[in-house]
């Protein structure tokens, strides 16, 4: 008499979830104020594939004295991002995210007075490393105009917590 077992193994099933992080960033120096907040819902769709809905604000002030000559700055900009996520293996992942902001920019040179408003699309594609709930990286803006970007650099770096 033989007795036989047949065992089956099965993955544990994976139950789609929202999760919620952003950036929050804060400057202050003698001649300036930044301030940035950028709150995000991800939605898993599984343990590789996330996409994620986003607000942004960002705000910044210069006002440098040269003695004779003062030049003074501000510039805000809100709007909306949409985020996709991949990760091929739980520590590495690959992002797309594209931004759309209202840039809004008024400059003050001795007594000449000038503003800009206008519409700032970026598509950045990055990669970052990821441990638990915080991942690490660097972005690259496939869009970046020098002219018309509110931010400094195509390359910006990645610092997420997701809760």
């Amino acid at each position: 008499d033989q007795n036989s077992q047949t065992v089956i193994m099965t993955k544990p099933s994976f139950t789609p979830y929202w999760s919620f992080g952003g950036n929050l960033g804060f400057s202050f120096w003698d001649d300036g104020t930044t301030i940035l907040v950028a709150p995000r819902a991800y939605y898993n769709f599984s343990p590789q594939f996330i996409g994620g809905l986003g607000l942004i604000y960002n705000y910044s002030n210069y006002d440098y004295d040269y003695g004779l000559y003062d030049y003074e700055s501000t510039y805000s900009a809100y709007g909306g991002s949409i985020t996709g996520i991949y990760r091929p293996i739980p520590f590495l992942q690959f992002s797309a995210e594209f931004q759309e902001l209202y840039v809004n920019q008024d400059y003050e040179y001795l007594n000449f007075k000038d503003s800009d408003e206008y519409w700032n699309s970026a598509l950045y594609l990055g990669a970052s490393f990821v441990s638990g709930n915080f991942a690490f990286g660097f972005q690259y803006d496939v869009l970046y105009d020098e002219g018309t970007s509110p931010y400094s650099s195509a390359w910006s770096p990645v610092i997420s917590f997701y809760f």
